[in-house]
């Protein structure tokens, strides 16, 4: 993982960084699905490996019959799934405020997706064993004021952790 995350925050800085980015994520998970690279097991279902201004770099799990609320990044967000099947839902706003789904999305084990800065997304495992994935955002995650929305009512909410566990309890 030490070299991925060397790599990555290089090409974050770079004029061609979204092409870096899932270009080294590409050949990263293709190596650890064919070669059965070992990856640490992380204690938590989101483990922060890497942040600074122009990076940030997690590990996520997902759970089989859990579903992370819709939210938004504000920044470009690519995900290489290295185990399971992680399924993302695409929502669109409606002029009306509301929402509505636009696509599912499901990343196989061995596959790498790309979402721009202004995609709206719920996430959840697709299948019944964990997937596992590295996450790569490009900028500050932490300190970037983003969205949640409920997708029943299309409300609006500022991304904390209150609100978060209250989407995530209305699943």
């Amino acid at each position: 993982m030490e070299s991925l995350i060397k790599k990555i925050k290089n090409a974050a800085t770079k004029d061609d960084a979204n092409h870096l980015i899932k270009s080294f994520l590409k050949s990263w998970v293709e190596d650890v699905v064919e070669n059965n690279v070992p990856i640490p097991d992380y204690e938590e279902d989101e483990c922060l490996l890497f942040e600074d201004e122009s990076v940030s770099i997690w590990h996520c799990r997902y759970r089989p019959g859990f579903t992370v609320p819709a939210h938004d990044h504000q920044i470009v967000a690519t995900i290489a799934v290295y185990q399971g099947i992680e399924s993302n839902t695409l929502w669109v706003k409606t002029n009306d405020g509301g929402l509505k789904k636009k696509s599912v999305i499901e990343i196989k084990r061995g596959e790498v997706l790309q979402f721009g800065p202004t995609a709206i997304h719920s996430v959840s495992c697709a299948n019944d064993k964990d997937s596992l994935a590295v996450h790569v955002y490009q900028g500050n995650l932490s300190t970037i004021d983003r969205s949640l929305f409920d997708t029943q009512t299309g409300q609006t909410m500022p991304f904390s952790d209150e609100n978060y566990e209250l989407l995530a309890n209305k699943a």
